[in-house]
């Protein structure tokens, strides 16, 4: 999971902990270290970061390897970005505030392919 935010990262890693393992990192320099040292199985996504945002990242791990699944968070409801994201590979898009079943939903949707 990344996000620059560390209260939402702390309320997802709280939610899916149970279910999940689940590492985090609070900026796109971080989330690439970790994809390549680890090869997640999925990926929460924050688009609007600073540094290397959500965009970047997205293009980075599916250079790296397309197969891992990514879900997109942001508080934009920009259709158009929602739309952007899926083009470029990011297997959904999740609008903040969310609701947590359809965050669990996304997410055993994501690992089951």
């Amino acid at each position: 999971m990344v996000d620059d935010e560390q209260d939402i990262i702390d309320i997802l890693q709280e939610h899916l902990a149970t279910t999940y393992d689940v590492t985090s990192a609070r900026d796109g320099r971080r989330a690439l270290e970790l994809v390549r040292a680890t090869r997640p199985d999925l990926i929460f996504l924050d688009i609007a970061m600073r540094g290397i945002d959500g965009m970047d990242v997205l293009k980075a791990v599916k250079d790296f390897d397309p197969t891992i699944p990514v879900i997109t968070i942001t508080a934009n409801t920009d259709t158009s970005l929602a739309a952007e994201v899926i083009k470029r590979g990011a297997f959904s898009y999740l609008p903040k505030p969310f609701d947590f079943r359809y965050l669990e939903h996304l997410a055993a949707s994501a690992l089951s392919r």
